[in-house]
């Protein structure tokens, strides 16, 4: 049987484009860009090896791949990158970095890029940039502010494209109050005010607290020369803290005090200081907020160093010395997911020295606030645990 020559050229295309899907198959599959992914941490690396301080040079190099691959591979890279050196794991700038240059591509997608922003890296800071960008430009008067309410007061909410985790949550709500300093124009009291009715949910959660620290962080942790220029004015001298905190409401008082620790960077990262900078709080549920505030920050300043924080909170009072080691392991599990054992670690340490009860008990706590019950992240986090702390880990107890 002869085919026809109409039929024979109909088979070869169907070959060609099979062959074409074939290697276009396989140019994009994993290994390839498994490899392009490594090169590109490569570079990095190799790029930032002779900075003084190389996480500043990540922060800086890292976001430039947005131009060529997409913001969950660029948080790929940066896992590459974290991979090779163990002091960029606290990477919260980046986040901030890359999701505001993503945002920065088309402001109005800006919800879109919160809800593609990854879980547990980088301290979630990649949830602040979206919110940061979107604003950044824009001051509005009141009217327009009011108008804002509706399309605030729920951008923190589990919606169809996302089901945050109540660390998400709450990273959500504090970055609210960054940028109710970018609508605003850096009025505090407005900022607040706005705080107060877009936190205070019906069913009675409040996430004010979470929003005032944004509001204040913003003024003392200025990022941009955007930042810089809304709170210029606004940041008082180190001994002026005290009484620039006192104008404010109780609630925003202690997260004017807690947020001002840059001012006293030098002295918190010793127990002698941080415990002298708690104290000005009279409140004790202030005070404990204030500890748990400070150690989350000392961990980031050493870099998630386990002997550093290990010799640190061993050098605190008896009184405070089991909720450091407690609340720097649930900084770590805060800062990446994939440090789990490093945190357990740390609670063993903690059990060694006959105080790891409120460690594990923190570390059960927030196997269910950072992560999503029965997830890969939660399964581990328990499973790293002793048996007796994993078995309740795992029935939720």
């Amino acid at each position: 049987m002869i085919l026809s020559f109409n039929f024979v050229i109909k088979i070869l295309l169907v070959v060609i484009i099979l062959g074409v899907s074939i290697l276009a198959f396989i140019y994009s599959s994993s290994p390839t860009k498994d490899a392009s992914f490594k090169e590109y941490a490569s570079q990095i690396l190799k790029r930032c090896s002779a900075e003084s301080y190389r996480p500043a040079c990540y922060d800086r190099e890292i976001p430039k791949l947005l131009d060529v691959v997409s913001l969950e591979e660029v948080f790929l890279v940066t896992r590459l990158v974290q991979e090779q050196d163990n002091e960029y794991w606290y990477c919260h700038v980046l986040g901030h970095n890359l999701s505001a240059r993503e945002t920065a591509k088309d402001p109005e997608k800006w919800k879109e890029v919160i809800a593609r922003c990854p879980t547990g890296v980088c301290s979630n800071g990649c949830i602040h940039g979206a919110f940061q960008e979107r604003f950044r430009a824009e001051s509005l008067p009141d009217a327009e502010v009011a108008e804002l309410k509706p399309e605030l007061e729920d951008i923190c909410e589990k919606r169809a494209d996302w089901n945050p985790t109540r660390l998400e949550q709450a990273t959500c709500y504090h970055a609210l109050g960054h940028l109710t300093m970018y609508v605003t124009g850096g009025n505090v009291d407005k900022s607040t005010a706005l705080c107060e009715v877009t936190t205070k949910k019906q069913d009675g959660r409040d996430y004010s607290q979470l929003c005032f620290d944004g509001v204040f962080m913003q003024i003392f942790q200025p990022l941009e020369p955007e930042d810089f220029a809304i709170v210029e004015g606004l940041q008082p001298e180190k001994e002026e803290l005290g009484a620039f905190c006192s104008q404010f409401s109780s609630q925003e008082q202690n997260s004017c005090w807690s947020e001002g620790w840059p001012l006293y960077r030098k002295e918190i990262v010793t127990p002698e200081g941080l415990v002298k900078f708690c104290s000005v709080p009279q409140d004790p549920l202030a005070q404990n907020r204030c500890y748990l505030g400070l150690f989350y920050v000392v961990a980031a300043q050493f870099r998630l160093d386990e002997a550093k924080m290990v010799n640190f909170c061993s050098d605190m009072s008896e009184k405070r010395k089991a909720q450091c080691f407690a609340n720097m392991a649930s900084r770590i599990i805060e800062t990446d997911a994939s440090l789990v054992e490093r945190a357990a670690a740390l609670c063993r340490k903690a059990d060694s020295l006959g105080i790891g009860k409120q460690c594990y008990e923190e570390l059960l706590f927030y196997s269910t606030y950072n992560f999503h019950p029965g997830s890969e992240d939660f399964s581990r986090l328990c499973s790293s645990l002793p048996e007796f702390w994993q078995n309740k880990c795992f029935v939720g107890v």
